[in-house]
């Protein structure tokens, strides 16, 4: 199973594109669930609600809720603790966890529960095609990963700092077998392996597609170019440029600041609305092009 991301700045067509993807890739009776983690979840909007048997065997357009994944994170964690730290009962855990509802960093949490929640769902699929919010809260959901392993590295090292200075034996050896009895440690190295999995799933080229999606204005370049540069100093492979809206003979301006080591996918323009299914078919037989996006 392979997850294609398209991601780019609001309005260039990702969500389009992503459609475009999925119903070609229904045609050819590949297993598909086309994933909306833009809170404007216009794919069903783009397809529409009637789609014809051959493909609804074969499709299935999800719209995920990033907020129900952030309350069953805060209800989990508030059952943890009340678990493991009965003593802290008298501290109105329930407003801090409110107040926690609305910390920094918690909405691309939420996306990346979201995410991985549909990635574990849908093992019996080929394709998890993911149409992604706008530019900045898209490259937080991909940073997310590694800011994590910063934080719970440097974590990690203060407690066991703080274990060597109460001077506290926390392991335990059962035969040939050692055994970590501090619960702190455990939930920190538990997050530990969870983050680094996501970061290595983002960066394994046969697992995931990151397409960029650009219009050839000179605004959309200039974040195409800076969304380039951010997974450059990420050491992300992005597999797709897609130029959107774009004459035929359009090429990428000469100054563009990084040199393209991708495949660049110039779409023809439409010279009808690319809503509905019946336009979006209508579009992928004019342009068989557009088939290739996944090769």
């Amino acid at each position: 199973m392979r997850t294609i991301f398209f991601l780019g700045k609001g309005g260039v067509g990702k969500s389009t594109l992503a459609a475009l993807t999925a119903i070609a890739l229904s045609r050819q009776n590949r297993k598909v669930i086309l994933l909306s983690l833009d809170r404007a979840h216009n794919l069903k909007d783009i397809i529409g609600t009637k789609i014809n048997k051959d493909i609804a065997r074969f499709l299935k357009i999800v719209e995920a809720n990033p907020d129900e994944f952030i309350q069953q994170y805060l209800r989990d964690s508030e059952k943890q603790l009340r678990k493991n730290y009965r003593y802290l009962t008298a501290l109105n855990l329930e407003q801090h966890f409110k107040i926690l509802r609305y910390a920094p960093g918690m909405e691309e949490h939420g996306l990346l529960l979201a995410y991985r929640h549909f990635l574990n769902s849908a093992k019996t699929v080929d394709f998890l095609i993911a149409d992604m919010p706008p530019t900045a809260l898209a490259l937080k959901f991909f940073g997310l990963p590694s800011v994590s392993l910063v934080w719970l590295n440097q974590l990690l090292i203060l407690r066991q700092q703080i274990l060597e200075r109460k001077e506290i034996i926390t392991r335990v050896k059962f035969g040939k077998e050692e055994i970590e009895t501090d619960k702190v440690k455990n939930n920190l190295e538990r997050q530990k392996e969870h983050y680094q999995a996501i970061l290595n799933h983002f960066k394994d080229s046969s697992e995931c597609w990151i397409n960029v999606v650009t219009n050839t204005d000179s605004v959309s370049i200039a974040e195409t170019a800076r969304i380039l540069e951010f997974f450059k100093e990420m050491d992300f492979s992005v597999k797709n440029l897609f130029v959107n809206k774009s004459p035929l003979n359009w090429r990428m301006p000469p100054d563009f600041p990084l040199k393209l080591d991708r495949n660049v996918k110039i779409l023809p323009e439409s010279d009808f609305p690319l809503i509905g299914l019946e336009n979006l078919e209508r579009y992928l037989t004019e342009n068989i092009d557009v088939m290739l996006t996944v090769n």
